[in-house]
């Protein structure tokens, strides 16, 4: 009578991992799908009429900061604001990618260090590559690229943000056994992710557009780094 039920908990389990594993192919191609499509409406200037909406709604409410700026809000709002947008900057988030390298080097962890690497250093590279493409003057200096804005459209907070918290928090997440851990993983890295675009539109340092582009950008990239390791763990597990 072992052997029988073996067999029916191993084939529940194969039945339940091909299950979840088509739930979620099913969401990255929905994610994939939503993000071209939200990254094509920003392209095409779809959404500008909800940026002006937002930037008018800000200066009725917030007015701005003084004669001389063309920012929202209080001193302390503007701070905050800074503050919080920080988490999306370059500095930040290279010594942050730095110290999570370290962390999975000393772990021994190498896959998992190249997998974070090469999808935050291709994302960034991606960023600059887009933020070229709409830029209306080409930095002379190589070191422009890494200190000035290159251009607005799209935003580079809100596409880095989420490519690194997002990739940090499925990396976490995927050694957490506890399905309410998993959720409150993904949800925090989600809201830092809001917080931040957040910081950009209401800081006057970007639209609501721009953002959008920058969030959809960063999904879609995102989809595309999934999609592709599952391709080669599948055609890699074929061969041996």
């Amino acid at each position: 009578m072992l052997e029988p039920d073996n067999h029916r908990k191993q084939h529940r389990r194969t039945v339940y991992s091909y299950e979840n594993e088509r739930k979620k192919r099913t969401a990255a191609y929905f994610l994939l799908i939503s993000g071209l499509f939200i990254f094509f409406l920003t392209l095409i200037g779809a959404t500008d009429s909800i940026s002006a909406w937002t930037q008018d709604f800000l200066l009725a409410k917030l007015g701005y900061t003084n004669k001389w700026s063309g920012r929202y809000g209080p001193m302390w709002l503007v701070h905050i604001l800074d503050d919080i947008s920080a988490f999306g900057g370059k500095v930040v988030l290279l010594i942050a990618t730095a110290f999570v390298a370290g962390y999975y080097k000393l772990k021994n962890k190498h896959k998992r260090l190249w997998k974070f690497l090469i999808v935050v250093i291709g994302g960034g590279i991606l960023m600059l590559i887009i933020k070229l493409m709409f830029a209306e003057e080409t930095p002379y200096d190589p070191s422009d690229l890494l200190i000035s804005s290159i251009a607005n459209f799209p935003s580079g907070h809100a596409m880095i943000s989420i490519i690194f918290y997002l990739t940090l928090a499925v990396l976490v997440s995927r050694k957490q056994r506890k399905i309410n851990l998993r959720i409150y993983t993904l949800i925090s890295a989600s809201v830092l992710i809001f917080i931040i675009g957040l910081s950009r539109v209401l800081g006057a340092s970007h639209s609501v557009t721009e953002v959008l582009a920058g969030w959809s950008a960063g999904i879609v990239w995102l989809c595309l780094c999934w999609f592709t390791e599952r391709y080669l763990g599948k055609k890699l597990s074929h061969q041996f």
